[in-house]
């Protein structure tokens, strides 16, 4: 039978309803991730960019050009952005350059500087870039004179005027910080909701009564609410089975998973002896919420009547408290609502079975009304 329910609980579908509430209890860690996760993508940025980022200076010059005349009186107007580029590289224009660049190597040269035309073929843009600011600085008004005097020698220009000489400046990525705050985000949000959907994968604690009764062989008798609000129905429940469970008997144990053994007991007994919802909260359910600790404005039962109830907790089970427990009849264990006790419950099982005891049942303790009343729709 044991392993029947074992592995009819390994098999389980999944309850979409269940982790829908269950990611909704955890959602704050994957909001609080992504935050985090934009924080640090917009610091490793900005540090990578810093840091990482090469040094490079870059000038630009506008020049002006202004076209000569053919035998026919049309003005030559073929130069293009490729044209420019490549006259820059030949020796007519090159030779001039260099005679302003002693030391410098022509391909070095060559390398650091780049014409185009952008748009109008009479606005030529050079940009000379390079690792040292005063390298720049040389080689643009190198380019600028040599491009002014071959203007001066060649037929098909008249001129070639700097309308404007740019200042050598640091370059710098693109600002991305958005992008890599945004990815972030991303990452670790992503991340977080696989790590909880891993979670409740792996989460092996109990909820509702279906999770007891797909688990173990045993029956789930009801919930135990944590801050008694919007008991009736979960009260009335638990009541009714409990008491329809024990027929004449009025004397039982307890083993409470989360080491509160007396006040559970408490709880119990005040549900269990009260005759009615109203005698056990001391007023009726529409006017006032319910509550553990009123007293019942009723007489109590008569003696005996009285549920006893033996309460143990987890952690101090030996042979005394065993032999209590078969003198009772049998023990109910209580199962703290959310919290992964499987390892701890299945050592307790063991114990009990191996001392001859009857488990009778299993009710859910501690269980947020508010999970359970989005779960069952009310």
């Amino acid at each position: 039978m044991k392993t029947e329910k074992n592995e009819e609980y390994l098999n389980r579908g999944m309850d979409l309803k269940r982790l829908m509430l269950y990611l909704q209890r955890r959602i704050w860690l994957a909001v609080v991730l992504a935050i985090l996760g934009a924080t640090c993508g917009g610091v490793i940025y900005q540090v990578a960019r810093s840091m990482k980022m090469p040094v490079e200076y870059e000038a630009v010059s506008k020049l002006y050009i202004s076209f000569g005349h053919d035998e026919s009186g049309e003005v030559y107007q073929y130069y293009n952005g490729y044209t420019w580029n490549d006259l820059l590289d030949t020796d007519p224009i090159m030779d001039l350059v260099m005679k302003g660049l002693p030391g410098y190597e022509r391909e070095q040269v060559s390398e650091a500087t780049t014409a185009e035309i952008l748009s109008d073929i009479r606005l030529l843009t050079v940009t000379v870039r390079g690792e040292n600011e005063k390298f720049v600085r040389e080689i643009k008004n190198a380019v600028e004179a040599g491009l002014r005097e071959y203007a001066r020698d060649d037929e098909e220009l008249e001129q070639i005027k700097v309308i404007r000489s740019g200042v050598p400046e640091r370059v710098y990525w693109d600002d991305r910080t958005t992008s890599a705050c945004v990815t972030g985000a991303v990452i670790l949000g992503v991340l977080a909701l696989l790590g909880i959907l891993f979670g409740y994968v792996l989460d092996e604690a109990v909820y509702v009564q279906e999770d007891i009764e797909k688990r173990y062989p045993y029956k789930a008798l009801g919930i135990l609410t944590k801050n008694q609000k919007g008991l009736q129905p979960y009260a009335r429940e638990l009541k009714a089975n409990i008491r329809y469970m024990m027929g004449e008997g009025r004397t039982f144990a307890i083993v409470d998973m989360a080491d509160h053994g007396d006040t559970r007991r408490l709880e119990l007994e005040r549900l269990l002896n009260s005759e009615g919802l109203e005698a056990f909260t001391g007023t009726a359910p529409e006017e006032e919420e319910l509550s553990w600790s009123r007293e019942a404005k009723e007489e109590a039962p008569e003696k005996n009547s009285q549920w006893d109830i033996l309460a143990f907790n987890g952690n101090i089970l030996g042979e005394d408290e065993c032999r209590m427990i078969r003198e009772a009849g049998g023990v109910i264990l209580l199962l703290p609502f959310g919290t992964d006790t499987g390892r701890k419950v299945s050592r307790i099982l063991s114990l009990l079975k191996n001392q001859d005891c009857k488990v009778l049942g299993m009710i859910i303790a501690q269980a947020d009304e508010e999970f359970l009343n989005r779960y069952f729709g009310s």
